[in-house]
């Protein structure tokens, strides 16, 4: 219990230090942040109850001591009451330095590397953008991956290096043209634990409309590769192709090759076997059409293959197709509804879902859901699960909510029979020190 009240007390302090350091400023420090209290009661699979607190927070502090430095942090604590388990994370807290345009800037302290949702980096990061086509970044540091999930309290996802260094050099000042090329070196103790070698790259094309009064077809194409040299293997792979034909169409395609360990695209369906060794292929597109303003059909299909221990591949896919519309200044009422199929080698489903979100007045809201599901396993009998959820939320304004909720389902296999909570959520910003 000392070590998690002291936990708490130095990620006080660390967080309290751009307001102590405000006050000197001569330009006016400028203050934003939020903060995210949620708690849940549930009953878990054997009977026995649960209650989860988590609290998030985050802050930007801009022009700190001077014009051009910020500071910034994310943290969460966690206390699981029954058990008496806690955990304090703190996933960023750096100061930047950036120049006019970003010509300069320079991280220093613990923050995401590059768009990697797990990895933190406790070090530098400089970047360079030149009055030249190409520019660059370095970075060196201790890697840490960490756990992000609100109901998880392991703070480290998985084992690193003692150091991670590398850098990047990439194309600017061609509009519609990305380029990238980068190398990593991951390692402790004079061992070489992982080396990548990365390419990336994407355009952007505008197609005219053969009518003059529609807006351009435009498309996006973006891909990466991330090599690694020592086991002659392709450790990442994604590929993305975006459309928009307005006003009625959007569609993208994406594909994707990764390991759960390290990363994963955030859009990912969870369909992933615990006995695999945590590689995956995805393939996996959504199509988008807009019947009128307020209302949209979709159909995406995800398929997915899975590395297992013996080298066996394993497949599983989901297709999902339905309808969403908003029609909040009409009648105050967003909703989505679908149908979803499932299977793998584990399992077989079918179900479908739907949620309606009411605002009676512009405070309040009411949010309706619904789900139920018919699921075959081998060599078990086909069961069944329905869900229903109620959740109602206050908004007094643009800076805090408040929300309560509650889920019941009546098959505890499937989900937890009871959920209940409260969640809490509040947007601040003030300005400090003294204003030119």
């Amino acid at each position: 219990m000392e070590n998690s009240w002291g936990k708490i007390g130095v990620f006080s302090v660390l967080l309290l230090l751009p307001v102590f350091l405000a006050g000197k400023t001569v330009t006016g420090t400028e203050v934003t942040g939020r903060y995210t209290m949620g708690f849940e009661d549930r009953e878990l699979r054997d009977g026995t109850q649960e209650s989860v607190m988590v609290n998030y927070l985050s802050f930007d502090a801009d022009r700190l001591p001077m014009a051009n430095l910020s500071v910034h942090g994310f943290g969460k604590y966690a206390r699981e009451w029954e058990e008496g388990v806690s955990a304090t994370s703190i996933y960023s807290l750096y100061g930047n330095y950036r120049t006019f345009e970003g010509r300069t800037d320079l991280r220093f302290g613990r923050f995401s590397q590059e768009s990697h949702r797990f990895l933190t980096l406790d070090g530098l990061h400089l970047t360079r953008r030149p009055d030249m086509p190409l520019g660059y970044s370095l970075y060196i540091g201790q890697p840490r991956y960490m756990e992000i999930h609100n109901q998880r309290f392991e703070r480290q996802f998985r084992d690193s290096g003692d150091y991670l260094a590398g850098g990047k050099v990439f194309l600017r000042g061609v509009e519609g043209v990305r380029a990238n090329m980068s190398y990593s070196r991951e390692g402790g103790g004079g061992d070489v634990y992982r080396e990548i070698i990365g390419l990336g790259g994407g355009r952007d094309f505008f197609i005219p409309h053969h009518r003059q009064d529609e807006e351009d077809m435009i498309l996006a194409a973006d891909g990466s590769l991330d090599y690694n040299p020592d086991q002659s293997v392709i450790d990442r792979l994604s590929a993305r192709l975006f459309m928009i034909y307005s006003p009625r169409l959007q569609a993208v395609v994406q594909v994707d090759r990764y390991d759960v360990r390290d990363d994963y695209p955030t859009d990912r369906e969870l369909i992933i076997s615990l006995f695999s060794t945590g590689r995956e292929d995805r393939a996996k597109y959504t199509i988008t059409y807009n019947l009128r303003p307020e209302l949209a059909l979709y159909q995406s299909s995800v398929f997915t293959e899975l590395e297992m221990p013996d080298g066996a591949r394993r497949q599983g896919r989901i297709i999902k197709g339905g309808v969403m519309g908003d029609f909040q200044e009409q009648w105050g009422v967003d909703f989505d509804a679908g149908l979803y199929h499932f299977d793998s080698h584990l399992a077989e489903a079918n179900g479908g879902a739907m949620s309606v979100n009411y605002h009676p007045v512009q405070a309040w809201n009411l949010l309706l859901g619904y789900e139920y599901v018919d699921i075959s396993k081998p060599l078990r009998d086909d069961d069944s699960a329905q869900t229903v959820s109620v959740e109602v939320g206050y908004r007094p304004g643009i800076k805090w909510k408040v929300a309560g909720y509650l889920e019941h389902s009546d098959n505890p296999e499937y989900r937890s029979d009871f959920r209940t909570g409260l969640r809490l959520d509040y947007r601040f910003g003030f300005a400090l020190g003294k204003t030119p």
